[in-house]
């Protein structure tokens, strides 16, 4: 039984590092989502070790199916009107990049969140696919986007 620990924001002042899970089976990754609190919209479980008891440890599981996003299916795709984006933030969905692209450039018909191959968590990367010239162009004219999710807030 997962007991509860608070408050969160004591334990949460820096990041010490990070680790990957990964499940073999879907129900185990919604066995774990179940187990953890959920505080300002991000999930915590409480784990023990000699030294630390219930210390609150941010979980952030992802969606594959959140790695890529067809804005318009009519569209085909250019490579040569793709372009790349570092810098992205990890939890970012690639229909958010999308979202965020076209409120900018307009004419986007596909975005994708480049993943890693074996963990399939994302890298911290992606894709644009533009419908026209023209906003490809103002896209990579601009060099740098501001890309905001959650408390993130980075130009990249």
């Amino acid at each position: 039984m997962l007991s509860r620990c608070y408050p969160l924001r004591v334990w949460c002042v820096c990041c010490l590092g990070y680790a990957f899970l990964l499940f073999q089976e879907e129900s185990s990754v919604q066995a774990l989502i179940e187990a953890c609190m959920e505080e300002d919209g991000k999930l915590y479980l409480c784990v023990s070790s000699p030294t630390i008891k219930d210390k609150p440890v941010q979980i952030r599981p992802w969606n594959l199916s959140d790695s890529d996003f067809v804005m318009d299916g009519s569209q085909a795709l250019d490579p040569r009107k793709t372009i790349f984006v570092g810098g992205v933030p990890r939890p970012l969905r690639a229909v958010e990049l999308a979202m965020i692209m076209d409120r900018l450039y307009g004419g986007v018909c596909y975005a994708g969140i480049d993943t890693d191959p074996e963990l399939k968590y994302p890298k911290g990367a992606g894709r644009v696919a533009f419908s026209n010239q023209q906003s490809y162009i103002a896209a990579i004219s601009a060099r740098f986007v501001q890309l905001q999710h959650g408390d993130i807030d980075k130009r990249v």
